[in-house]
């Protein structure tokens, strides 16, 4: 994942920088990761510059059409957040796991 923060030119083959492995869509042209557990297939929707300046930032709004999640991370039609160990990125060089959570329950 970090491998492919890269500010690299457009010709740069990312599967070949990142080592990691590029599969078919089902119905967008770009590919997916082999390696990872958990795959959407997005159409774009709309993008906001949210500044002008370098580094400024971008957000993405998409459709997801086919979401794709490996078999033995389901339990009870819901996907097991521990099996999944899933990353994200918080801000600059940081990131989270997400295996520490706690459950509240809706009002009535």
């Amino acid at each position: 994942m970090n491998r492919t923060a890269a500010d690299v030119p457009p010709h740069v083959d990312e599967f070949e920088l990142s080592g990691l492995t590029s599969i078919p869509s089902e119905t967008v042209k770009a590919p997916r990761v082999a390696e990872s557990p958990a795959q959407m297939e997005c159409k774009l929707m709309q993008v906001i510059r949210t500044g002008n300046h370098p580094a400024s930032g971008v957000l993405v709004l998409g459709q997801i059409l086919r979401f794709h999640v490996r078999e033995d991370l389901f339990d009870n039609f819901r996907i097991d957040h521990e099996k999944l160990d899933a990353i994200g990125r918080l801000a600059g060089n940081s990131y989270v796991r997400t295996l520490d959570h706690f459950d509240l329950m809706r009002p009535k």
